[in-house]
């Protein structure tokens, strides 16, 4: 910690200088593109920072030792939302919280670091809050908080989101009554993370949910306001490539003009703004514009290079000739060997002399891929042109092209103090050297003493048996005092370190001792590995007369894949009525052996008996549920994967575009929870392939692999699926991964239509309807209404009577009021809706005609009106529904005090009995 003081109080020296801003003219109607800031005053930061969308380099707001509290009030910068260098507060006195000044900070990108760390908060005495709420990534560079002595809320942050990979250096939160309020954004404490007692903080699953497809992240009330674009920006918009008439700020991907460019001190190259030529090029003035022009050997020659921070090792990064020396000391920053490779690899010559120490995190020196001559023109000591000392994890020097060319003009070497840098290692570079090196330079003992380093003379042969077990054959020279242990480690997929047992902890490192009394020749058996996976094996020997540790050569070998484990899937999200997106990760070890999947579908039917068995016209009305919203936890299932699983987008991004505002992202716990029948073998026939209709009811897929989504159409609206899928390898195939989810509701289904009406003179009114071709689930009940005696283009003076009848019914009549006309509808009542109704469908009483025939007009009027009173006596016994309601003049219903048989007296809808609802 003391040297972190130092390098904040270097901190405070390195701020004083003076400050450059660079303004753009605005690239959209709410912000501009700004240069630095580095304000010391608060009355000028409204003048530094206004209307500053973009910050172009770094933010620094330091050295306020006479302000106070009410020079912050009412200050706000709410526009500002990226920087792309570094953010330091210091010596800020009055200011409470950070996220008061910059509420929609969300990037901070690090291109320019201070000391490693991209976030400096120091000396900060009445800061109560970090408060940056949006902040959301730090590109590059660590974090430090410190000596900010009534802040809260600093430890319950996950830094590890916002800047992974990198230090956090954050100051102990004082026992005080302020800052014993604890998080409740979740009851989960692996994301139970907060700001401040009203601002969770936005985790993964948070920022990509319901997001425009451009967006990597946006406002939970407008999915089209990204905080952050997935690909470009133009005029504040998420666009996918810049319009015509841009070039690209690669510092940001913002899209800018050729004139903004030049504001910010720019040029347009290969368009893009740049403001320095890329290697191999040179900047050149045609017409008085700025360009780069290709070169040859126009490489830069540096001074001496003191390599000790990420900013050190970026400046060297156009260096090809080091006129002078250079050091290397980094410490532990954890993308030391990235960053080495990237920025030194082009360093062909050091006139005097290089040295390398302390750097933890340095196991080679191939990042010098380059380097081809070492000058010694000025040695160091008078002696030595290479030195390399206190490397606790260096393992390997020089690449072999290095080793091979490299020309020493003068001097020796000078090794010590590397534990696990083996003699042989050091003897493939001393030919280089003219000056040979003696015991002094090379201390004996000092180098690979901590390494296997001495080569065990062991025939060692692998066997492999199954997918979890491999037997292992060596001869040794029997010896009673040496003693035997077997070491293996399971190597990550992909990798390509170099794995020996010190450069990892014990527990990562299986040791299996040998017993003494075993003979010349040995057979072990190693059990419960891993299938499909790769692993490093050796043998060490131990003498404990000599104290020498001798060491096999390192074997790798893969286990089979065997049957594959399930995959497991991450969401289950209902698109629109008939589409649903299933999306899954493969298990990490079995990822590269998928040859393809199998994924089956199938409706959870609801029988009309089930239906029917619950009177749904004569419940109270309180009890009615009908499904009016969405209802996201249906809709859409979204799952965290284990750690022994992908985890596909690191967002959940996808196919939630829809749905997901309120969608319940789960904790996933046990893998058999979500696998068919639990965790046993039992083998389940795929459904055949049927329909209903125009949908599916069973529907089997072979998808071709590898891949992680698809979508499954022609699905019934407003229905439950059951959804399983396995992975296949060549040959075999894993357990199914099993999940349910609802198609969303249509809003083209529930309307029947009728297909006869009419009315008599005596009120009688009969009406006879189709069921709607599509329905949201099955239909529930129908309701009939009737308004009569009204104008047709104004009926809403009076209240249609309606009656509720069950979903198995198709036709009714009744006897009614007396009128002239009458408008009827029928509404259908389903899952999704209260109530779809029919067009209004217009009827005119029907009269009698008045026959004057004499007696053959009474005889045959006679044998009408017996024909017809049989035929009504016997239709009025088949119909259930028959009533005679008279109508009240002027009679108004009001819509608060619904008739008993309203429609809207139905049960529940979640009370209906369902079948298949069990996942076995």
């Amino acid at each position: 910690m003391e040297a972190t003081k130092t390098v904040i109080l270097l901190c405070a020296i390195f701020l004083g200088c003076s400050a450059q801003r660079l303004d753009s003219e605005p690239t959209n109607a709410t912000g501009k593109i700004c240069g630095d800031v580095h304000c010391t005053r608060p009355d000028r930061l409204e003048r530094m920072l206004k209307d500053c969308m973009v910050i172009l380099g770094n933010l620094k707001i330091v050295i306020m030792e006479q302000a106070h509290k009410d020079d912050f009030v009412n200050i706000s910068f709410p526009k500002l939302r990226e920087v792309t260098g570094y953010v330091a507060f210091y010596r800020v006195n009055g200011l409470e919280s950070i996220g008061q000044l910059f509420p929609n900070l969300t990037r901070i990108r690090g291109e320019q670091l201070f000391y490693n760390y991209a976030l400096i908060i120091f000396d900060i005495p009445d800061l109560k809050e970090v408060g940056l709420y949006n902040l959301l990534k730090v590109d590059r560079g660590g974090v430090i908080i410190w000596t900010v002595p009534q802040a809260c809320f600093i430890n319950t942050i996950n830094w590890n989101l916002i800047a992974p990979r990198t230090r956090h250096v954050l100051s102990p939160v004082w026992d005080s009554p302020q800052c014993n309020t604890a998080c409740s954004c979740t009851r989960n404490a692996s994301t139970n993370y907060c700001w401040n007692i009203l601002k969770c903080q936005r985790l993964p699953e948070d920022i990509n949910s319901n997001c425009n497809k451009q967006c990597l992240g946006c406002r939970l009330s407008n999915p089209n306001e990204c905080t952050i674009c997935r690909h470009y920006t133009y005029k504040n918009r998420c666009v996918p490539k810049c319009p015509a008439g841009t070039i690209v700020l690669p510092h940001n991907d913002y899209c800018i003009t050729e004139e903004e460019c030049k504001d910010l001190r720019g040029w347009s190259w290969n368009n893009t703004c740049v403001f320095n030529c890329t290697v191999g090029y040179k900047m050149d003035i045609k017409d008085k514009d700025t360009v780069c022009v290709p070169c040859e050997k126009c490489e830069e020659t540096c001074g001496s290079l003191n390599i000790q921070t990420i900013e050190s090792i970026q400046e060297s990064g156009r260096c090809v000739y080091v006129n002078g020396s250079l050091v290397i000391r980094i410490r532990s920053h954890p993308e030391a060997m990235e960053e080495l490779r990237t920025y030194l690899s082009r360093i062909q010559e050091v006139s005097d002399f290089i040295i390398v120490y302390g750097s933890l995190k340095i196991t080679s020196l191939d990042f010098l891929s380059s380097l081809k001559r070492i000058g010694g023109r000025n040695l160091k000591n008078g002696t030595h042109s290479l030195i390399i000392y206190d490397m606790t994890n260096l393992q390997t020097l020089f690449t072999e092209n290095v080793t091979n060319t490299l020309q020493v003009e003068k001097g020796s070497l000078y090794i010590y103090n590397n534990p696990m840098l083996c003699v042989n290692e050091i003897d493939k570079i001393k030919s280089r050297f003219p000056d040979k090196p003696g015991p002094l330079d090379i201390p004996s003992g000092t180098n690979g003493y901590s390494g296997g380093c001495a080569n065990a003379s062991i025939g060692l042969q692998l066997n492999v048996i199954n997918e979890t077990s491999i037997s292992v054959d060596f001869t040794h020279v029997a010896n009673p005092q040496a003693h035997y242990s077997i070491l293996y480690i399971h190597l990550p997929q992909g990798s390509r370190k170099v794995f020996v047992p010190e450069t990892c902890s014990d527990s990562e490192w299986h040791a299996y001792n040998i017993p003494h009394d075993l003979d010349s020749n040995t057979n072990v058996v190693l059990r419960n590995l891993r299938p499909a996976s790769t692993y490093a094996l050796c043998i060490e020997k131990y003498d404990p007369k000599t104290k020498i540790l001798a060491r096999s050569d390192i074997f790798n070998f893969t286990t089979p894949v065997g049957k594959p484990e399930p995959p497991f899937i991450l969401e289950l999200v209902a698109s629109s009525s008939d589409v649903v997106v299933v999306r899954w990760v493969d298990h990490k070890v079995y990822r590269s052996h998928i040859k393809r999947y199998e994924l089956d579908v199938t409706l959870i039917e609801i029988y009309p008996k089930d239906v029917s068995a619950r009177d749904h016209c004569k419940k109270k009305r309180d009890s009615l549920r009908i499904e009016e919203e969405i209802d996201y936890f249906r809709h859409a299932v979204v799952m965290r994967p284990p750690p022994d699983y992908d985890r596909g987008c690191e967002s959940m991004c996808g196919v939630l575009s829809t749905v997901t505002a309120g969608a319940m992202v789960e904790e996933y716990f046990d893998v058999c929870s979500s696998i068919e029948d639990g965790c046993n073998n039992l083998e389940v026939e795929p459904p055949k392939n049927s329909s209903f209709g125009n949908f599916v009811r069973t529907l089997t897929l072979n998808i071709s692999g590898p891949r992680n989504d698809f979508q499954i159409a022609g699905l019934a609206p407003f229905r439950d699926y059951k959804f399983r899928l396995r992975a296949c390898s060549a040959d075999k195939c894993s357990r199914y991964a099993r999940g349910v989810v609802r198609t969303l509701r249509s809003e083209y289904a529930d309307k029947p239509v009728i297909n006869y009406v009419t009315a008599s003179e005596s009120g009688e009114i009969r009406v006879e309807w189709d069921p709607p071709k599509v329905t949201n689930g099955p239909v529930l009940a129908y309701t009939v209404k009737v308004l009569p005696s009204v104008k047709y283009d104004e009926p809403g003076h009076l209240q249609s009577q309606t009656w509720c009848l069950s979903s198995d019914k198709r036709h009714f009549v009744v006897k009614y009021i007396k009128a002239k006309k009458y408008l009827i509808s029928v509404c259908s009542t389903t899952l999704a809706s209260r109530s779809v109704c029919s067009d209004r469908k217009r009827v005119i009483m029907t009269t009698n005609l008045e026959l004057r025939w004499c007696w053959t007009g009474v005889i045959i009027g006679i044998l009408i009106y017996i024909s017809t009173l049989v035929v009504g006596i016997l239709w009025k016994k088949q119909n259930d529904y028959s009533y005679e309601m008279p109508l009240l003049e002027n009679m108004v219903i009001a819509d608060s005090e619904p008739p008993s048989t309203m429609m809207s007296d139905f049960m529940p809808v979640y009370t209906i009995p369902l079948r298949d609802t069990r996942l076995d």
